[in-house]
């Protein structure tokens, strides 16, 4: 079956150091996902890790994060896109520090399913599996992900395995990704290497679009170009890949250097990057404190990690468990759309402090009561978020394609709701 037929899904791990994520993987597809010697050597995933699965009208991707704390920033470049977590979790342990933190940021990026894997059950009696049991049902309780299915597995004796892969596939059928019309192509690269013979080779998660042989894309940040000259998913050579798959191409840019983890390919002037950014965030309950004047983090977005300052907005501050608007300064650019995901996290010392959505991408400060507006408008929806930005060109007005890429939407698209709003009198045309 053809992959435009299949129902695609990318699943990824989560859960603690040791606690059997590719084991588990390699005993669900046969593909062991610890690429570099050192993994082997060490026993443990410090960089992301890929594996496939296909039955029938399903296509599995899975990627397998990193479980310690000082790799979690490799973790987070794989998780943009995910479908699917499995929640991986010792049964001989039980839930511990890092089950935890992964399990926030999941619930930050909004991940709509999960399933849970109690490992290494091989090595408990019952009375110990019903306690691991209990403590993950603690844990998942008061999250989206309460009553998930929670299955007992050895990756050794193989016991359990089909029931989880049965599950994962039924579950793919209810999660799978679909490529939207109104979307452009949008890769953000997680690995960028230089093969012999072949050139430069990059992989990521395509979260929108297509991307087919012979596309001209762009690459953000900087505004370089570079020419598909193949397409494979999971090892498989096509002609495109979809929304929903992981893919790698291999492409020719006069940029090598600068396609590397944290860019994106994407269609020519579909986006532009930024330093300034309006979020939604919602901070963690187990953040040290508040949120009340500038402090330094580490932004996560896609498969970006860049450091900048980030400060609360409305005149109040942020409380644990709370969310409210934030303005974030980067270092250097990012390319974002309104909607996307972030993660941000504090350097030192390193902890996940919350995350959100993107309400605009490309911000620009004010104060006051154009502050409050500004803020308010663009926590609606999208007619509401056009309106500010037509508001803050004044007289030069907004054009179609600068607010596409705000939106991530094709131009015509987004001429649509600019007519349907001048229709309702919210905004007026201005001949060219």
């Amino acid at each position: 079956m053809s992959g435009t037929s299949k129902r695609r899904v990318i699943v990824g791990t989560a859960g603690h150091i040791d606690h059997g994520k590719t084991r588990l993987v390699e005993a669900l597809t046969g593909i062991d996902c610890d690429r570099w010697s050192e993994e082997k050597e060490r026993g443990i995933t410090i960089d992301l890790g890929f594996a496939h699965l296909e039955q029938a009208d399903v296509q599995l991707g899975f990627i397998d994060v990193p479980g310690h704390e000082k790799f979690l920033h490799n973790a987070l470049a794989g998780l943009g896109g995910i479908r699917i977590v499995l929640l991986v979790v010792a049964a001989d342990e039980g839930v511990k520090p890092q089950t935890r933190e992964h399990l926030a940021i999941c619930q930050l990026l909004e991940i709509p399913a999960a399933a849970v894997a109690l490992t290494k059950v091989d090595l408990v009696n019952d009375e110990l599996l019903d306690l691991a049991r209990l403590d993950v049902t603690e844990l998942l309780e008061e999250t989206p992900f309460a009553g998930c299915e929670m299955l007992p597995v050895s990756s050794v004796t193989g016991q359990g395995v089909g029931e989880l892969k049965a599950h994962l596939l039924e579950l793919a059928g209810r999660h799978y990704a679909e490529t939207d019309p109104e979307r452009y192509p949008r890769l953000p690269v997680d690995r960028a290497f230089q093969l012999k013979g072949l050139g430069t080779i990059v992989t990521g998660t395509l979260v929108s679009g297509e991307i087919g042989r012979g596309d001209r894309l762009e690459l953000q940040p900087g505004g370089g170009t570079a020419r598909v000259r193949s397409v494979q998913v999971h090892g498989e050579t096509r002609e495109r890949a979809l929304a929903g798959e992981r893919t790698a191409l291999q492409v020719t840019t006069g940029e090598p250097q600068a396609l590397r983890r944290g860019a994106q390919l994407t269609a020519p002037g579909s986006l532009e990057a930024s330093t300034s950014l309006l979020g939604s965030l919602s901070l963690l309950p187990e953040a040290p404190k508040p949120l009340r004047g500038s402090i330094q983090i580490q932004f996560h977005l896609l498969s970006s990690e860049v450091h900048g300052r980030m400060r609360p907005l409305g005149g109040r501050p942020i409380e644990p468990g709370d969310s409210g608007a934030v303005e974030i300064r980067l270092a250097t650019p990012v390319a974002a759309i309104r909607g996307d995901h972030f993660i941000v996290r504090r350097a030192s010392p390193a902890t996940t402090l919350g995350g959100g959505r993107i309400l605009d991408p490309c911000w620009r400060r004010r104060r006051g009561a154009a502050l409050e507006r500004a803020v308010s408008g663009l926590g609606g929806d999208r007619s509401s978020a056009l309106e500010v930005w037509a508001a803050e060109e004044g007289a030069g007005g907004l054009e179609a394609t600068a607010a596409a890429r705000r939106l991530g939407l094709e131009s015509h698209r987004v001429e649509e709701l600019l007519e349907a709003l001048q229709g309702e009198q919210r905004l007026l045309e201005i001949p060219a």
